[in-house]
């Protein structure tokens, strides 16, 4: 149906067949709408995304089509269209319909105030949510045409979030990059319309209230976590009391401690907690906390800058709808089964999880790891153990670039106006001129330009010569010859005449000498 409908929109000519055509193509749509709503039986994840991304090309669709046949103002470039989806958390699906722009990133800066306005909206209900975006654009490459898309990660939102941050650095440089490098790739595609950009905003919860998760078996069996059973979201806090007022017994429960509001300061500290407010927590108590999580084995997710005193290990754990902090009492003890089977005690370094006989040297060991490693070093697996360039937009630069432009006169033109598409205008090329830009020597750069009927073959002939001239000064570059031993000996006796200072140490001192 959807490719019918494209068909169609081509061979409109008339108002009245348009009027005909949208009612068609509002149909559809609504038939489409119907389908993600519907929760029984219910479409997967991907064919929900796959009629999404449907509605919100149709609506593109009905935009340009819509310029043809019915006046719109200036200041009507862009449109915002929601879209019921019946996926479980969505919060909601949208879509910022393009209609005239041709350059990508004016496009996004020019939706960056649509997109705020509703992300706004919804953060004035929720206290945090996941969203992604999705460009979509028609690529052509050859005679081939395909409708593609560009998708963010999710990023998770709070109140306390720059908007503005996230949407140049989460939205527009990810989506630029990522179709910079798409059409620099071998594949020839080549972005010809801008269709719409999609909005997704998920419900987020990192932790619910009343967190507390039972703990993995092999974990609990390890006896090296303490999992405070606290009733609220204050799971974070719990476990920091229980690292800084050991209990004898009875570990598990919060009547074993004192209050975390009598020992902890929480100006400014919102629960439940989330990674980003870590760092100040810190700044506040004058304390150090690395947070762990189970991930192939344990594995470090958040580190702090410095090692204080005061210093908490915590393990992050979750389930499908909440998660959960709890107390490393015991590092070693944690991790030392997926590192080493050897059961003398272990000394685990908590940056870098590499371990030691002694703990003089773990201490030697940390004063230089706390300076280089910021994370824990995994090595690749046998699933992703190859490396391949990805990054073609920090190719390095070609030598020489030609810049071109042309000037047209709009002549009218006499066709067939019963055909269902029909030249009107045609541009008559008058004047051409192109500039050459040397990288790394500008009496190479220059400007020329021509002006008459005959410019395009004059144009094309310039090139042709300029092609045979560029080749020969980059031929000109040659390999450097290997070094003969006459050269050798050559250096040997320049070094011998030339005064070098030599910084050598002796008795542990710094000394130079000529």
């Amino acid at each position: 149906m959807e490719r019918d409908l494209i068909e169609q929109a081509t061979l409109l000519n008339t108002r009245e067949e348009y009027v005909a055509w949208e009612q068609r193509c509002d149909e559809f749509i609504e038939s489409l709408e119907e389908q993600s709503r519907i929760k029984r039986p219910r479409l997967s994840i991907g064919n929900r995304q796959s009629v999404i991304a449907c509605i919100a090309r149709l609506e593109s669709l009905k935009g340009s089509v819509r310029g043809r046949f019915v006046h719109v103002g200036a200041g009507h470039g862009l449109r915002w269209r929601e879209i019921e989806t019946a996926f479980e958390s969505r919060i909601l699906t949208v879509a910022v319909i393009n209609s005239n722009h041709i350059e990508p990133r004016r496009f996004l800066e020019d939706a960056c105030e649509i997109v705020l306005e509703r992300v706004q909206c919804i953060m004035q209900r929720y206290y945090s949510i996941k969203i992604n975006t999705i460009f979509n654009g028609e690529f052509v490459a050859g005679n081939k045409r395909a409708n593609k898309s560009i998708a963010t990660r999710n990023y998770e939102l709070y109140r306390y979030t720059d908007l503005r941050e996230w949407y140049v650095t989460r939205v527009v440089e990810p989506i630029l990059i990522s179709l910079e490098e798409f059409q620099e790739r071998d594949s020839g595609w080549a972005l010809s319309r801008i269709l719409n950009l999609a909005v997704n905003a998920n419900k987020h919860n990192p932790l619910r209230a009343g967190c507390h998760i039972k703990l993995p078996r092999e974990i609990m069996l390890k006896r090296a976590v303490i999992n405070v059973q606290s009733a609220g979201d204050a799971c974070f806090a719990w476990s920091v009391v229980a690292a800084l007022h050991p209990a004898s017994k009875h570990v598990e429960r919060v009547s074993s401690y004192p209050h975390y509001s009598t020992v902890l300061n929480l100006v400014a500290i919102e629960f439940p907690m989330t990674l980003s407010q870590i760092r100040k927590f810190e700044a506040l108590n004058d304390i150090s906390i690395n947070v762990y999580a189970i991930e192939k084995g344990i594995a470090p997710i958040r580190l702090a800058d410095r090692k204080k005193s005061r210093h908490v290990n915590l393990l992050y754990v979750k389930d499908d709808s909440a998660g959960h902090f709890a107390l490393i009492k015991d590092l070693s003890r944690l991790v030392r089964s997926q590192i080493t089977r050897n059961k003398n005690r272990k000394y685990f370094c908590d940056r870098c999880l590499h371990y030691f006989s002694t703990s003089t040297k773990l201490e030697t060991h940390s004063e230089d790891c706390e300076k280089i490693n910021d994370c824990a070093i995994r090595l690749p697996s046998e699933d992703d153990k190859w490396l391949s360039f990805r990054n073609h937009c920090r190719k390095e630069r070609v030598p020489f670039v030609v810049y071109a432009d042309l000037e047209c006169a709009l002549e009218k033109t006499d066709s067939d106006l019963q055909s269902a598409t029909h030249t009107y205008q045609h541009h008559n090329v008058f004047r051409i001129g192109y500039y050459v830009q040397c990288s790394y020597d500008s009496s190479l750069s220059g400007f020329r330009f021509r002006r008459d009927k005959d410019c395009i073959a004059w144009f094309a002939e310039e090139l042709k010569q300029l092609a045979h001239s560029v080749q020969s000064v980059i031929s000109a570059n040659v390999p450097m010859a290997d070094f003969t031993r006459d050269d050798w000996e050559t250096l040997e006796n320049v070094r011998d005449r030339v005064d070098v200072k030599l910084l050598t140490n002796w008795e542990g001192r710094s000394v130079r000498r000529q």
